[in-house]
């Protein structure tokens, strides 16, 4: 899921401002009790503006600009020990509430490793919501990015708030 966030700033290199593009993530309770390791973030946007005073250190003044402009940050990631321990349906109904101005931009799928889907909710010149769903056989995680969205400093979030970090490659640490 990491190279994701590379992808978008070579596809979308534009700013955007826009409305809410908050979704419902409805996870069953069970999930994080079945999984090795789970990450669960759920920060508003007044949760945001003050976590955004605690930044690591190397967090620079861009990075905390845009995440005082964000409405939300939600982050629900979940490694299992083994595989088909998560129901798939999840990602069905996660997909079912991006109606028509949700478009989805990135699409990778492979039947042995990750299955990822980047979805933005945007009219011709805003973005206001970023969704990503990435499933493995052990692993699912579902990112939702609520607020102004500018794709070209989406970077910058990398290794804050369960954002997961990328190399300059694009490659995990």
């Amino acid at each position: 899921m990491r190279r994701i966030f590379i992808v978008l700033l070579l596809v979308f290199p534009a700013a955007a401002w826009a409305q809410s593009g908050r979704i419902e993530i409805d996870l069953p309770a069970s999930l994080a009790a079945r999984a090795a390791e789970s990450v669960d973030v759920s920060l508003d946007g007044a949760m945001l503006r003050l976590a955004s005073k605690f930044l690591y250190e190397d967090a620079d003044r861009d990075t905390r600009a845009i995440v005082r402009k964000l409405d939300g940050i939600y982050v629900h990631s979940y490694e299992f020990d083994k595989e088909g321990e998560y129901d798939r349906s999840i990602l069905d109904k996660v997909r079912a509430q991006l109606g028509p101005s949700w478009k989805r931009i990135v699409t990778a799928r492979s039947r042995e490793r990750e299955n990822v889907e980047i979805y933005i909710q945007s009219n011709e010149r805003t973005i206001s919501g970023l969704v990503v769903l990435a499933a493995e056989p052990r692993e699912l995680t579902i990112v939702n990015i609520v607020g102004p969205v500018d794709l070209e400093k989406l970077v910058s979030l990398e290794g804050q708030f369960g954002i997961p970090r990328i190399t300059k490659e694009g490659r995990h640490d």
